[in-house]
């Protein structure tokens, strides 16, 4: 009896301890062309694991991190529009950043919108059930009560950033994580060079 309890306060320690990614900003950098397709660039800044509770679970969120986004095809599936996609992760301004570079054949697949060939292109930045705020962009914000930033109808390069907003205290950014799998990395490419 003893045994099982074991078990199960284990197990539900570690259902309890189930963290989240997250960045402190955005910044989205779209290339347009005549019919609508393009590249486009997205960088992630500070990368981070935020729980709800003082552990730190920073190794297992960088894991899954590498696992699912950055080596496996988390981020494709999430967004069936991006094609060539190109990944990686770096250190800038003392903080883990990520970026992605892909192309893509329509407007949908980056989230703008453009209701006809006169209209601005629109891109809706959050919403009540979204965690992502406004900060700057190469376009107009339309009101506050409107969190819509709109660029003229002849644009070819569409810039914003955005902020993430969380009422999670805890939060560890994920640069030192990063900086143990690079030189694991590093070694690893020494040793089958000799």
């Amino acid at each position: 009896m003893r045994r099982l309890l074991i078990i199960l306060s284990i197990l539900l320690l570690s259902l309890s301890l189930n963290g989240c990614l997250t960045v402190e900003s955005k910044e989205y950098r779209i290339k347009l062309k005549s019919d609508h397709s393009g590249e486009a660039v997205i960088k992630f800044v500070n990368i981070m694991s935020e729980a709800d509770d003082t552990v730190d679970i920073s190794n297992d969120d960088f894991q899954q991190l590498m696992e699912f986004y950055i080596q496996g095809n988390q981020l494709e599936n999430e967004n069936p529009g991006f094609h060539s996609v190109k990944k990686r992760l770096f250190e800038e301004n003392d903080v883990l950043c990520g970026e992605i570079t892909f192309s893509f054949d329509s407007l949908a697949a980056v989230r703008i919108f453009k209701y006809d060939g006169d209209s601005p292109f629109m891109y809706a930045v959050g919403s009540p059930l979204s965690s992502e705020q406004y900060v700057e962009s190469n376009g107009l914000l339309a009101r506050e009560w409107m969190p819509v930033v709109l660029w003229p109808k002849d644009s070819k390069e569409l810039y914003i950033k955005t902020k993430i907003v969380s009422e999670v205290s805890f939060q560890r950014g994920l640069l030192k994580n990063y900086k143990v799998w690079q030189s694991q990395q590093q070694s690893g490419q020494r040793q089958k060079k000799q």
